[in-house]
């Protein structure tokens, strides 16, 4: 009951922090560093930190001695690809609502245990990438150093992931049998907040 208690408090607490404006969320920190800032970027926005753990945790599922190295290579150059793309290209409309809705999908992957095809997995991971990397890389304007900024993103990504990853991994080569559930419950617990996101603000971040 206590577990249960926890993971109901757990949900609401994070249903709750997806009403604070993305504005503010997103907002460069001044006299930080451009560098800085664009770590800040990533870390502070919900929509990005639910998909990035999800991502962590399925990369973790896999073991470090399959794709899951790779990944702490591919995501972050994927995230940087993405962030100099927004230079040149327009904003795209819905992309907050797709980085949400990757929340769910990575979420639900973790949840359901399912054995992703290799090709699929490293699909997943560049397409995401490249998408959270342009909502990023909007906030670049004229007075931020965009290498520095698109810096910062990628680090966020590398060390999100990278903790994740080796912790999951850590984890379940301890063998201990209720900890798979747990992940798996973690899973379903980011699929769930996302779709409370989506249900509450689907309207709003489709017009973003």
């Amino acid at each position: 009951m206590r577990k249960l208690d926890f993971g109901r408090k757990f949900v609401l607490a994070i249903w709750l922090m997806s009403f604070a404006g993305y504005a503010d969320a997103h907002s460069t920190v001044k006299g930080v560093g451009d560098l800085y800032a664009g770590l800040l970027h990533v870390v502070t926005g919900l929509e990005h930190i639910l998909p990035f753990i999800a991502l962590s945790i399925l990369a973790g599922q896999r073991g470090l001695k399959s794709q899951a190295e790779a990944v702490l290579l591919v995501f972050p150059v994927a995230l940087m690809i993405g962030a100099a793309a927004a230079l040149s290209i327009p904003p795209l409309p819905g992309l907050a609502f797709f980085n949400v809705a990757s929340a769910v999908l990575l979420g639900g992957l973790v949840a359901s245990a399912w054995p992703l095809p290799s090709v699929v997995f490293y699909g997943l991971v560049v397409l995401f990438g490249i998408s959270h990397g342009f909502a990023n890389g909007e906030a670049i304007t004229g007075s931020i150093k965009a290498y520095l900024f698109i810096l910062g993103i990628g680090l966020a990504g590398l060390a999100i992931v990278a903790y994740g990853t080796l912790m999951v991994d850590f984890l379940l080569k301890r063998k201990v049998g209720w900890m798979t559930i747990a992940v798996r419950v973690a899973g379903s617990w980011i699929a769930a907040i996302g779709v409370l996101v989506l249900a509450t603000a689907g309207k709003s971040l489709l017009a973003s």
